[in-house]
This record gives structure tokens, sequence and C-alpha cells, in this order.
């Protein structure tokens, strides 16, 4: 009878755990479906803007524009690198007591961010003097304001996907970008220039930070946590980062710094939009994979770690290998029809750094899975070499071939990071890529890129060139197998039905 009777309770606990599960993965699901749909948002509001402010500011402002936000942004993800992951992870495991962790992390952060302002101010001469242009001066002291506002914005979106309210985030990012496309083309349209497009930026930063403030549930900071733990899990991320950033960077600076032409700098800063336009899906394909699998690490469940690597990896190369033949085959088309016709000089530094942008992504699966396995000193390690050959590819080739020497040094050292981090997750899983899927994905996209070479067009006739030739891949890859069924179900999330459901806002 006791036997019987502990068989109900274990029945009924592995169902329950079974529900819980099951509401889990539906609840990340929406979740990822909301945060996508913030992120389609992002990317039409950022591409307006940035259409704008190329076409109205000319090159050579457009192209100040580009060197200040590079250095400020830089010191933002310092700012907000030292504790977003951090403050996820504890918030979600604190649970009921998630306001100690939050508002521990919020004080942090506040201060962390105070002291980079100041410090960013205080270099401003230097950094000018640097890039051999003065007149940056007043522009990075007045964008350091922002510094007081952008890394807290990024703790409060931590601290809401912590609670899992992932509609709530969406929201906020939502506001943040509709407000920086308003205020930054406002005040631009409004004679200000650059100085106006520093102030919109600001602004969007508090707009963002108001909402995730209020929608995070919390009032005034008040609860306590354990800074040092915090502090501690961040810091090799936040060294990551700044790795990360100066050899994603270097090559603009270098642009600036050592080439005469002054509208060289705006010309780059147009190809390293597209740049960080193309690198949008494969950081959501790591970031959705990036729980999933530390979960399936925790159980020691070898077989879903590889598998879930792989599919990593093959929807990096799906995304990126389309985007390299259709920017490859329609470059200058492309840059013509979003900067205007002077910026056409950008179109080969585009074609390398989409290329610079898959050996990147590769990167990040590599990293992601890395840090999962709670590696974050190894990938830190293993990428700091990266600096020093980064600024020699830059210091040696911009000078001698220009934008095409800057996109070429970033392109070579995405693809050392691959290798690197390639060899790291070899040693670490025993699992990269399928070379049949890689293989068919290739063969796809030269296809592609054949076709395309041969399709005229010019203008707007671009769209839907493009389109015709993005369904065109999406069918080879279907009847080569590569494309099944099975890799849209976790989408369909509203299969699995209501029963014991929980909504996320």
């Amino acid at each position: 009878m006791g036997q019987h009777a502990g068989s109900r309770r274990s029945d009924a606990v592995g169902n329950g755990e079974d529900r819980l599960e099951t509401r889990s993965e539906r609840a990340t699901a929406k979740g990822t479906v909301k945060i996508a749909i913030a992120n389609v948002i992002r990317l039409v509001s950022g591409l307006g803007l940035h259409v704008y402010l190329a076409r109205t500011l000319e090159p050579q402002l457009y192209g100040t524009l580009a060197v200040v936000t590079s250095i400020i942004v830089w010191w933002e993800l310092v700012g907000r690198a030292l504790l977003i992951d951090s403050t996820t992870r504890f918030v979600a495991a604190a649970e009921h007591d998630w306001e100690g962790v939050a508002g521990t992390a919020i004080r942090v952060t506040a201060v962390w961010s105070l002291l980079l302002l100041v410090f960013c101010a205080a270099t401003a001469p230097l950094t000018a003097r640097v890039l051999r242009d003065v007149s940056l001066i007043p522009y990075l002291w007045l964008f350091s304001l922002d510094l007081a506002l952008f890394p807290l914005y990024q703790t409060f979106l931590r601290i809401l996907s912590g609670r899992r309210k992932y509609g709530y985030r969406a929201g906020a990012e939502i506001f943040y970008w509709l407000g920086k496309t308003l205020l930054m083309c406002g005040l631009v349209g409004l004679g200000l220039s650059v100085k106006g497009a520093i102030i919109g930026s600001i602004g969007a930063s508090a707009v963002g930070l108001a909402c995730a403030w209020k929608w995070s549930g919390m009032g005034w900071p008040r609860g306590f946590f354990r800074a040092r733990e915090l502090i501690l899990f961040g810091l090799p991320l936040m060294g990551i980062v700044v790795l990360q950033q100066i050899t994603q960077n270097m090559d603009l600076w270098c642009v600036k710094a050592l080439l005469e032409n002054e509208q060289a700098p705006g010309y780059y800063g147009a190809a390293k939009y597209l740049y960080r336009v193309s690198t949008i899906l494969p950081t959501a394909v790591c970031g959705a994979m990036l729980p999933t699998l530390t979960l399936a690490i925790s159980k020691g469940n070898q077989q879903s770690c590889r598998e879930l690597i792989e599919q990593a990896f093959r929807f990096v190369f799906i995304i990126l290998l389309l985007g390299i033949a259709l920017v490859g085959s329609s470059a200058k088309d492309i840059v013509t029809l979003v900067f205007s016709a002077p910026y056409t000089v950008a179109a080969v530094p585009v074609i390398l750094l989409i290329f610079a942008a898959l050996m990147f992504a590769l990167r990040s699966v590599a990293h992601a899975a890395l840090i999962a396995a709670g590696k974050p000193t190894t990938c830190l390690l293993a990428l700091a070499p990266l600096v020093p050959i980064n600024i020699a590819l830059n210091y040696f080739g911009v000078p001698r071939y220009g934008l095409v020497g800057a996109a070429a040094a970033t392109g070579i050292t995405g693809a050392l990071a691959a290798g690197i981090m390639f060899g790291v997750l070899w040693r670490e899983f025993r699992v990269l890529f399928d070379p049949l899927s890689l293989l068919r994905t290739s063969l796809a996209a030269g296809l592609v890129y054949g076709v395309g070479l041969y399709v005229p067009s010019g203008g707007v006739l671009v769209l839907p060139k493009l389109a015709g030739l993005a369904g065109f891949y999406l069918i080879l890859l279907i009847v080569m197998g590569e494309i099944r069924r099975r890799d849209f179900e976790p989408l369909m999330f509203w299969r699995s039905g209501a029963a014991g459901g929980s909504s996320s806002h």
C-alpha cells in the first residue's frame, strides 16, 4: 500500500515537473517571439534612421557621428556588460526575493556608469587627438551623458528578462527605438546636425529607462544582495565584451585616424551599419540557445548539447551565407538605395564586412556554448591575443588599402576568432557543425549569387530582386532537404494547448 502511495506521489511529482517544463518552454517561446518583434521594429527603425541621417548630414558629418557613436557605444557596452548577465541569472534564481538582487544590480550599475562617464569625459581630449580631430571633443563630452542612462536602461531590461516579463521588455525596447528615431530625426531636421542626433539618442535612453523601470514593478531600489557575487560573475564577461568591441571598432577608428579623406569615415560608417544589421539575427540565435544549452549541460545531456550547437551553427550559415550572396551580387545597388550614390565606394567593404559578420557569428555560437558550460575565463584568455593582431592589421592595412584594408582586417580577425573558438569548443564538446549542412547551404548560396549577377536592377528595383533571390534560396534549401518542417515547430508554441498555460507579460 505504501509502495503504491509512494508510486502515485512520484508519478504526481513527475507529471508536475513535466507540466512545469512544458509551461516554461511555452513561455520561453512566447517571449522569444515578443523579443523578435521588438528586434524587427529595431531593424526597421534603425534602417530608417540611418538612411535619413546619411542623406541629411552628408558623408563628412555622418562619419563624425559614426565615430563618436562607436566610442560612446564602446563605453556603454563596458558599462552594461559588468552586470547584465549576472542580473538575469540571479534575478531568475531568486524568484520571490528578486528585488534584493535587482536593487543591488541597479546601485552597482549606477555607480559604475558614473565612473565611466567621468573617465570618458576626462579622456575625450586624448581620444580626439589620437583620432586627429579635436572637433570631436565637445561631441564626446555631450554624448558621455548617455552613460548615466543607457547602462541602467539595459539593467532594467535584464530584470524584466529574469522575471520572464518578456512582453514588457519588448515594449520598453520598442519605445526606446521609436523614441530614438523620432527624436534624432526631428532634432537633425530642425538644423541641430550632429549635436541634435546626440541629444536625441540621450533622450531615447531616458524614454527606455522610464518604461523599463515602470514595468519592472520596482519603486526606489531598496533591497540588498551580495554585490561581490554579481561582480565576480560578470567580470570575465565584461572583459570579453571589451576585447570584442575593440576588434570590431578598430577599423572605423583607424579609418578616421589614418586616412586624409574627411569623408572616408562616413562611407565606412555606412558599411559598418549594414554589417551590424547582418549580425542581429545570428545574435538572436545565440541568445535563444544559451539558456537551453545551460539546462542541458546542468543535466549532463551531452547528446542534446551537441544537437543544439550543430543547429545554432546551421542557422547562422543559412542566414549569413544568404546575406553574402545577396550583398555580393548587388552591393552597389543596395548601398546606393539605402545611403545614396556618393556612398557607392562602400560597396566592396560591405561585402568583406558581411563575411566578417559570418566569422564573428560563428565565434559567437562557440562563445555562447562555452559560457553555458561555465567557461567565460577560457573565452577571455583565448580571444585576448586577437587585439594586438587586429590593431596591427588595421595600422598597416588602412593606409595602404583604405576602406578595403579596414574591412579585410576585420574579416581576418573574425576568421581567426572563429578558428580559435572552434578549437576550444571541440576540446570541450567534441562537436562543431555538420559538413553536409555547410555544403548544401554553400551550394544554394553560390547558385543565388550566380543568378543575382545576371539579374539587372537599379533603384527600388533591387528590393524585388533581393526578395526573389531570397525566395529562390529558400526553395533550394527545401529541395536539398536542408530546411525541413521540424525547423518551424519551435515557433508553433500555440499548438501546445492552453491547459496549464501561463502568460508572460
